[in-house]
């Protein structure tokens, strides 16, 4: 943990997200041959050894008490310093760097897909038996069944892992797994690559010989999983629990805030590691965020005050699959006519409101309140009203119009301590799972 800054202001960073990460999805690659460069220019004020490396690298930088992702492309054939590109802000040092072959907008697809294999390594159904989640393509069972659905940047894993977090969490899982009868299973299903309709087809092919019950908890993006399988099958599906589901889309998703989305991922990610919270909560941010950092640098100049297109977010299926804009198609498809399948509805929502006095929440304001702008950026706070972190929170109850449903909803409102990525370690929204899945 260490504390940097110049002046009145000051951030705490903690290098653990970044770490983690870096192991778990490789955001260090192996430099390959050193640049060439004349012994002139070996000799000159200022040179380093980095002048020769060759690859890209994108890095989290402190401006003023914010971080800062910035890309630096690879040196010039020639030898010469990495260039920096009119509008770069020069923050001072990096606080922590990743070197990577660069990545253009032509390999964008092909990085989301590697991206997507290493956030989400399994992919189908697992079944969760002796404490662990083992594959089970197609199962066949005619009990009732409990199918859980994860959201981006995760994978099945996050079910068992924020559960087991507390004792609540652990009891509950011991009451379901009496009460479905060890039938619970879990859907693994790429996040970026692949839009949430193609992931529903994916799960309506894993549960056609599931002919129970089947009652759906699903989470963040996995919400629009469920929905897309309810809408395009006749699924035996008993009850869904929307939790933080970005049902209308999330602002966050949003095509000219998606430089703005890295940033503020990267600052609640540090944020949370400071507060010491569990890792769970954290890795989904820190890995998305230095992921699509990583693969998006240079398309989204990132560190620049140059404009980009707002179709740069179109890049990302998975992201504008879940863009919060008037006639989103993929949303206007999504509700236009009754789904095939008609279960009941529940949802769970959250307004999340750190406590700014805070040194390592000081940026929220920033990028949270009316009437400021984000520092350099220019770019519009990200989120108009309430939401959990990710999604806005009138977002997540949203049935349509008509709606498909009328949800029974547990309403969080306010809260410090309970967040997107969170939400399964809050006493009240485990005795609410368990009231709608007894």
């Amino acid at each position: 943990m260490a504390t940097v800054g110049t002046g009145t202001t000051s951030l705490r960073f903690d290098p653990a997200p970044w770490n983690t990460a870096d192991s778990r999805i490789g955001l260090r690659e192996s430099a390959g041959a050193p640049v060439e460069v004349s012994l002139a220019t070996r000799r000159r004020r200022g040179f380093t050894p980095r002048q020769q490396d060759p690859r890209a690298s994108v890095a989290l930088h402190d401006d003023e008490g914010v971080l800062r992702w910035v890309y630096e492309p690879p040196p010039s054939p020639a030898g010469r310093p990495r260039a920096r590109r009119a509008g770069f802000f020069g923050m001072g040092e990096a606080l922590a760097r990743f070197e990577y072959d660069d990545i253009g907008p032509n390999r964008i697809l092909e990085a989301l897909v590697a991206l997507d294999r290493k956030l989400t390594p399994n992919q189908g159904i697992r079944r969760w038996e002796d404490d662990k989640l083992v594959p089970a393509e197609q199962p066949t069972i005619d009990g009732r069944t409990l199918l859980l659905v994860h959201g981006t940047f995760s994978n099945s894993d996050m079910w068992f892992e924020q559960l087991g977090e507390t004792e609540p969490g652990r009891n509950l899982l011991a009451e379901l797994e009496d009460r479905y009868a060890g039938n619970i299973l879990a859907f693994d299903h790429h996040t970026l690559s692949i839009a949430p309709w193609l992931n529903a087809l994916d799960l309506q092919k894993q549960l056609r010989n599931v002919t129970g019950p089947i009652d759906i908890v699903c989470h963040s993006r996995g919400g629009l999983v469920a929905s897309w399988a309810l809408r395009l099958a006749r699924i035996p599906a008993a009850r869904v629990v929307f939790v933080g589901s970005p049902l209308a889309g999330t602002s966050l998703a949003s095509p000219y805030r998606l430089r703005a989305m890295l940033d503020m991922m990267a600052n609640v990610a540090n944020a949370l590691a400071v507060a010491g919270q569990a890792a769970s909560t954290i890795f989904p941010l820190a890995a998305g965020a230095a992921g699509l950092a990583k693969v998006l640098g240079k398309t989204l100049s990132l560190g620049s005050t140059l404009p980009i297109a707002d179709a740069a977010v179109a890049l990302v299926p998975g992201l504008a699959s879940q863009q919060r804009i008037i006639d989103h198609p993929e949303s206007q498809r999504l509700f236009s006519e009754r789904w095939l399948s008609q279960p009941a509805f529940s949802a769970v929502t959250a307004d999340f409101e750190p406590n700014v006095d805070e040194p390592a929440w000081k940026f929220w304001t920033r990028f949270r309140n009316p009437g400021l702008q984000l520092a350099n950026l220019g770019a519009d706070v990200l989120f108009p009203g309430a939401n959990d972190l990710v999604v806005d929170t009138d977002s997540m109850t949203y049935l349509g119009d008509p709606p498909q449903g009328t949800p029974d909803v547990l309403r969080l409102g306010k809260s410090a301590t309970t967040h997107h990525t969170s939400y399964f370690q809050d006493p009240k929204v485990i005795a609410f799972l368990a009231d709608k899945l007894s």
